[in-house]
């Protein structure tokens, strides 16, 4: 080799070795990290004086599903060492002592009490900031609760496809709670997996990044927190009654169907033909159901499978969206209830989602309502990691979500777990978090446990 070869040869790797060292300065390594939390809590309801040790901390790759847990210290820090940078999902959770929680709170629980945080879609990163700060909230404790949602519907073929939707609310309490009055709000919400954070529309941090930012909706006043003191709803319906007139026994339940009929039958639909059922096997009976949505009178071309059941009274309806109470089938959708004494048509305010630059005849408005007369709530969420959409619950009313393994219209029905039974009564888990709280079935089973 002559020497000015061997010299440009010489130089070349020179000038690549030292662009490689400049290319590690500028770009460090983001493989291994250390991240920090800190735990705290949220003293909306009162500062009580929680312990902050002991706390179980979940750290959950969302694209690997791997999963690390530590606790918190007596200064609620935690620490995940050689974590790779990825995706993730945190969860903290605690369990007090209900002795304890009672004597810190100076509330009466019969049972103990398991507090919850979370974020979603956490980008960690060598740039994310060296501590993260976690707030555990305090929801509500006892009560009416939802015990099933069944939303994922039935085969479209051989079974009845949306049509056997039903929703199940629960007296979780030791006193008979009357069901008359009682709001059952479906949650609006932005169902885009990933949206575009630039556009000033949506929350851009937090464990609500990505949603709806409803501060920017059209006529939002400017004094209120708008994301995070309330909630949504895309169709919204009071149970009908004199106050006394439908009592919920504890331990007992009521069933709110889209459409009260034998699902497992042929039925006469609004038209005069007849609905056909291929697998009677595959739905259910809810000819019996306590309350049923009945929308026809509001439409002008309504659903043929939604008919009247006269033995079964109807749900007063406020607000709706579509042709029938239709649940999302994927399981992008959240579910309310609550109560309030306020005239609601003539006292909440209705906001477009924050993506309209213009309120026409034909714009969608959606009652906004306090998050503070939330008795309680789920969030769902579809069955694939892939396809889940930004959280729209806030964290004190349900931190966590959950689906159906075998997704839409698979006959699977979400259903709230039972901690245990206390002569004959059984008491279902209520730590609002819905991840912890429910389990599914297999096959749909109104006024069924797990």
């Amino acid at each position: 080799m002559k020497f000015s070869q061997y010299f440009f040869y010489t130089a070349m790797l020179i000038v690549l070795a030292v662009a490689g060292c400049k290319k590690r300065d500028l770009t460090p390594d983001v493989g291994s990290l250390n991240i920090k939390i800190n735990v705290s809590y949220d003293t909306i309801r009162g500062n009580f004086n929680l312990p902050v040790n002991g706390i179980k901390l979940k750290l959950s790759n969302q694209w690997n599903s791997k999963e690390n847990t530590t606790l918190s210290d007596n200064g609620g820090m935690a620490e995940f060492k050689n974590v790779s940078a990825g995706i993730y999902d945190i969860v903290a959770t605690v369990t007090i002592p209900k002795d304890l929680f009672n004597s810190l709170t100076g509330q009466s629980v019969e049972e103990d009490v398991t507090l919850n945080s979370s974020l979603n879609k956490m980008n960690i990163n060598n740039t994310l900031d060296s501590v993260i700060k976690l707030k555990m909230e305090v929801g509500r404790i006892g009560g009416l609760v939802l015990k099933q949602i069944y939303y994922a519907g039935s085969n479209t073929s051989r079974g009845a496809s949306f049509r056997d939707q039903f929703i199940e609310i629960y007296n979780n309490s030791n006193e008979i709670i009357f069901a008359d009055s009682l709001y059952i709000a479906q949650v609006i919400g932005c169902n885009t997996v990933s949206p575009n954070l630039t556009t000033g529309f949506f929350i851009t941090s937090g464990p609500m990044v990505g949603q709806w930012d409803w501060s920017k909706s059209i006529g939002m006043p400017s004094n209120i927190n708008a994301n995070n003191d309330y909630i949504y709803a895309k169709s919204l319906y009071r149970i009908p009654g004199n106050g006394t007139q439908y009592p919920i026994l504890p331990g007992e339940s009521i069933i709110l169907a889209q459409t009260a009929v034998n699902h497992k039958a042929p039925y006469s639909n609004s038209t005069g033909g007849t609905i056909e059922i291929k697998d009677p096997s595959l739905t259910i009976d809810l000819s019996n159901a306590d309350f049923e949505v009945y929308l026809a009178p509001y439409l002008a071309t309504p659903l043929a499978s939604d008919v009247d059941n006269p033995a079964v009274p109807n749900l007063i309806m406020l607000d709706y969206t579509g042709k029938d109470w239709l649940f999302d089938n994927p399981g992008r959708d959240g579910f309310a209830i609550f109560r309030t004494d306020i005239d609601i048509p003539t006292t909440f305010k209705k906001y477009p989602d924050p993506t309209v630059a213009a309120i026409t005849s034909s714009t969608t408005t959606y009652y906004q309502i306090p998050a503070d007369l939330v008795l309680d709530a789920v969030e769902i969420q579809p069955n694939t990691a892939t396809s889940r959409v930004p959280k729209r619950l806030l964290g004190r009313l349900d931190a966590g979500y959950n689906y159906v393994p075998a997704g839409s219209y698979s006959s699977q029905s979400l259903i709230r777990k039972t901690v245990k039974t206390v002569s004959g009564r059984r008491i279902l888990m209520d730590t609002n978090n819905s991840t912890n709280d429910f389990d599914y079935l297999n096959m749909v089973a109104p006024k069924a446990f797990k």
